[in-house]
C-alpha cells in the first residue's frame, strides 16, 4: 500500500494538476514587454520541424531581425533558434509549428553551461515559449513601442 501512495498522486497530479496549466493566460501584453529582454518584428525562415512523439514537436528555425522593437543594439540581426512545440498544453497558443514569415518574437536572455560547468548568456524564447510569438500587425508594434517607451 505505501509504494501505490506516490503512484496515485503522480497520476492525480497528470490527470487534474497538469491540464490546468494548460489554461494558464499569458501576462498582459505590457507586462511580457517589461519581462523581455528584446523584441523584435522578425522573419523566420528555413523552419524544419520533427515529431519526438505523438504529442511533442522539435523545431528549427533561421531568425532574421527586420527591426528591433526593444534590446536592438545587442540583439544580432541573423541568429538560429530551436524549441519545442506542446499543441495539447497551451490552448490556442502555438499549437502548430510556426509557418515562415513575419512575427514579433518575446525574448530573454538566458544563462547556460556548457559540458566543464562553464556559464554563459545566450537568447533564448521568452518563457513559457509559447507566448513568445505573436503575429505582426501594424497596431501590435505601435503598443508594443508605446510600453518601450514608458
Amino acid at each position: 500500500m505505501q509504494r501505490q501512495l506516490p503512484l496515485v498522486f503522480l497520476a492525480f497530479l497528470l490527470i487534474f494538476i497538469l491540464p490546468l496549466s494548460a489554461l494558464t493566460p499569458p501576462l498582459p501584453l505590457e507586462s511580457q514587454v517589461n519581462a523581455s529582454n528584446y523584441i523584435a518584428l522578425a522573419r523566420l525562415t528555413n523552419v524544419k520541424e520533427s515529431k519526438i512523439s505523438s504529442s511533442s514537436i522539435s523545431v528549427t528555425a533561421t531568425v532574421e531581425v527586420i527591426k528591433p522593437l526593444k534590446g536592438g543594439s545587442t540583439l544580432p540581426q541573423k541568429f538560429d533558434l530551436a524549441f519545442l512545440v506542446f499543441p495539447e498544453l497551451f490552448g490556442k497558443w502555438l499549437k502548430a509549428t510556426p509557418q515562415e514569415g513575419e512575427y514579433i518574437l518575446f525574448l530573454i536572455k538566458k544563462k547556460v553551461k556548457d559540458s566543464k560547468g562553464n556559464e554563459s548568456e545566450t537568447i533564448a524564447l521568452y518563457e513559457p515559449h509559447p507566448y513568445a510569438f505573436r503575429e505582426y500587425s501594424k497596431e501590435l508594434e505601435e503598443k508594443i513601442l508605446s510600453y518601450v517607451k514608458n
